[in-house]
């Protein structure tokens, strides 16, 4: 278990620089990285992207986001 939460150590850092540099591709590979260990977890961990994903919804939504 301490192997895999290396990893979605790793793939969470990864997906932050990637999404930090505009690199698009590499942060949704890391995030899915991520996502996957987490489900290998008998607990399963609250997912760090949650609140990007809020704010994509909303923005979908049409809802002004910055207010």
């Amino acid at each position: 278990m301490q192997k895999i939460l290396e990893a979605m150590k790793d793939a969470e850092e990864r997906a932050w620089e990637a999404l930090s540099g505009y690199k698009f591709w590499m942060f949704g590979y890391h995030a899915a990285r991520w996502v996957n260990y987490n489900r290998l977890l008998d607990k399963p961990l609250q997912n760090p992207f949650r609140e990007l994903v809020m704010v994509a919804r909303r923005k979908v939504d049409g809802v002004n986001v910055d207010s």
